[in-house]
């Protein structure tokens, strides 16, 4: 038997979906573009990818000489939720095999943090993160016994 009260309630979501598309990417890309700005401001960061030709809802940033799967650690003590890698690999340790597959030495790969936002995501939401991830970058690079040039970044 088909769920027929599901099929109604999706196809519903997917109109309202479509309808607020345009408005909801340009919100999103408002936001993306703010987090991106203020997380670039800290030094020994890069941006992973096109910085205009992306989707509106994700950000996927690496920062040098940090441990991504620690920063996911301190973020998440701030219920900051982020990932490292991508989506499709979200359960492994290994840095994004996009990201290395871009030239990114392993080390740097490996601080690399993908930050996705969604309908909830607010202004606020972005401010915060803004305001905590300097913090956690520095307390990161003072245990790290890694220190490396900018030209891994290139």
């Amino acid at each position: 038997t088909e769920n027929v009260p599901g099929i109604v309630g999706l196809a519903a979501a997917l109109s309202i979906a479509r309808e607020e598309m345009e408005k909801e990417n340009a919100r999103l890309t408002t936001l993306r573009d703010r987090l991106v700005e203020g997380l670039l401001a800290i030094p020994k960061t890069r941006l992973n990818g096109h910085p205009t030709e992306r989707l509106p809802n994700n950000v996927n940033i690496s920062f040098l000489d940090i441990e991504g799967e620690a920063a996911v650690l301190y973020l998440d003590a701030e219920k900051i939720f982020v990932s490292t890698g991508s989506a499709c690999a979200s359960a492994s340790l290994d840095p994004s095999h996009v990201i290395l597959a871009t030239g990114m030495s392993y080390e740097a790969a490996h601080g690399s943090l993908r930050f996705t936002l969604g309908r909830q995501t607010s202004e606020d939401d972005i401010d915060r993160v803004i305001a905590v991830m300097p913090g956690i970058v520095r307390k990161l690079r003072a245990m790290s016994p890694v220190n490396l040039d900018m030209k891994y970044f290139a």
